[in-house]
């Protein structure tokens, strides 16, 4: 791309949102990947934490680079400020971005546990190789969301919301 998007750019992009997501649960499901190969999905009350972090630039470097969430709260200490706040703001943008990822087949949802997965020609591979996308912007998106998913999986519902200040 020879422009820079702007934050507007970003949250009008719905395909944007779906790549996030599919990072997000990429980066979840590595975490949480049992001895059986079959890994256990984030709950759907996650993903609308997604798109307010990895929409927001310093968050994206700072995610990028992190593999705890302290280590992260750490480096940017806005991340807790308001979280709960923009994301209830951006939860257009997230259901938006899941209707589009449901409707093309990438998401698959289990309606007894409301846990979001994905299907298996999205699974271990990225959209943006399939759409050939090469911009850096959006493999940052990309490889934040993954780490926010690793972090996301290694700690319990309670301690996501209290170190977060958010609630499920």
């Amino acid at each position: 791309m020879n422009k820079k998007l702007d934050l507007f750019d970003v949250l009008q992009n719905t395909t944007i949102g779906v790549i996030a997501i599919q990072s997000f649960v990429l980066g979840y499901n590595a975490v949480t990947k049992g001895k059986k190969g079959k890994a256990i999905d984030p709950r759907i009350q996650h993903l609308f934490y997604v798109l307010p972090i990895v929409f927001e630039s310093s968050f994206v470097e700072t995610f990028k680079s992190s593999t705890e969430l302290y280590t992260a709260i750490s480096k940017d200490k806005n991340l807790t400020l308001d979280l709960q706040n923009v994301a209830n703001k951006m939860s257009s943008q997230t259901f938006d971005s899941l209707n589009l990822g449901f409707s093309k087949g990438i998401f698959l949802l289990d309606k007894d546990s409301m846990r979001v997965g994905l299907t298996d020609d999205y699974n271990n591979k990225s959209i943006l190789i399939k759409m050939k996308i090469s911009d850096q912007y959006f493999k940052n998106i990309r490889n934040a969301a993954f780490r926010l998913g690793n972090i996301f999986a290694k700690k319990d519902e309670k301690m996501l919301q209290l170190t977060l200040n958010i609630r499920f």
